[in-house]
């Protein structure tokens, strides 16, 4: 009796261990499918910013670069076996470094992310660069670089042309020496160059991958420049048969009603066309703007940055079925 009770308590022993066994491989598989398709996604992701101008370094928090990715035309300050293994501060000019130190700074902190324009000399040539810097887990940096020199050019001519025009303006009619209908025509140059600000500053639309565009806005948003917004996100919707809108407003400064109720028209006009549109860098003084003015997005998606936006299309965009016209 006492041989039947020790073989049952066994076989209940081995049973326990063939269920922890079963379990622990169903662990490991579901493991092993999350890990491939995160490598699944990281490729597809490098593959997109390989043939992308900016550039994408992974950093330490100290700002030790330990990886990158950029596209074989764009140019280095240095080659990567100058900045691989070192601290980005001790690679560029000390000036320079010394931003990057309390902008990397700023990115370990409490805030989470920061940005930072700078110039180098290229060549003999003064490039200017906006950096984006973001926390990453623990103990990592992502920083995302983008030549901007050309964007800062126009803006820098647009702006000298607008303090000429509005010194002549006050000179002339301090002066009172130009008459009632030159000075209108002055004021409307002003008012033209300063149109021509909010044009030199903002980006259009941009092919991010097969069926996913991206729209950074920069600047204010008036009714003219919403009535050119939307016209110009329904015709690339259509031309590319774009699946994914990625509409970033990081940089702009503020919303009003006609704003708000642009952004809301661009979301209900996209969703008409079978897209899904995604809006990224919504600041929180914009956001409690929006909730103030009671800005229906109909469900839109949100997300913190444009990176994060490509992030989630690239996700789901093999699930999602694209509307062919």
């Amino acid at each position: 009796m006492e041989e039947t009770a020790t073989a049952a308590r066994l076989r209940a022993e081995n049973d326990e261990l063939r269920a922890r066994v079963a379990r622990l491989e169903r662990e490991a598989a579901e493991a092993q499918r999350a890990t491939e398709e995160r490598l699944k996604l990281a490729a597809a992701l490098e593959i997109i910013f390989r043939g992308m101008p900016d550039l994408f370094f992974q950093l330490r928090l100290d700002g030790t670069i330990t990886h990158f990715l950029a596209s074989p035309t764009t140019p280095l300050y240095v080659e990567p076996e100058f900045f691989l293994g070192k601290r980005m501060q001790d690679v560029l000019p000390p000036e320079v470094g010394a931003q990057f130190e309390a902008t990397f700074a700023t990115a370990a902190g409490p805030a989470g992310k920061a940005r930072l324009e700078y110039a180098l000399d290229m060549g003999g040539e003064t490039e200017w660069y906006e950096a984006r810097v973001i926390r990453v887990g623990e103990d990592g940096l992502i920083k995302v670089v983008r030549n901007i020199t050309e964007q800062r050019r126009d803006r820098e001519a647009v702006l000298r042309l607008n303090a000429e025009l509005e010194a002549r303006v006050a000179e002339r009619t301090a002066a009172l020496e130009v008459a009632a209908a030159e000075h209108v025509a002055l004021q409307q140059q002003v008012i033209e160059a300063q149109r021509a600000t909010l044009l030199a500053l903002s980006t259009p639309l941009v092919p991010i991958a097969r069926h996913v565009v991206a729209v950074p806005l920069v600047g204010d948003v008036d009714a003219d420049r919403a009535g050119r917004l939307l016209e110009a996100i329904l015709e690339g919707v259509q031309a590319r048969r774009a699946a994914f809108v990625l509409l970033d407003v990081t940089g702009v400064p503020r919303v009003d009603e006609v704003a708000a109720r642009a952004l809301a028209d661009v979301t209900r006009a996209v969703r008409l066309l079978g897209a899904e549109l995604v809006l990224t860098g919504i600041k929180p003084e914009v956001a409690r703007v929006l909730v103030e003015l009671g800005a229906d997005f109909g469900g839109a998606q949100t997300l913190p940055s444009l990176e994060h936006g490509i992030a989630y299309a690239m996700r789901s965009a093999p699930t999602r079925k694209v509307r062919m016209w």
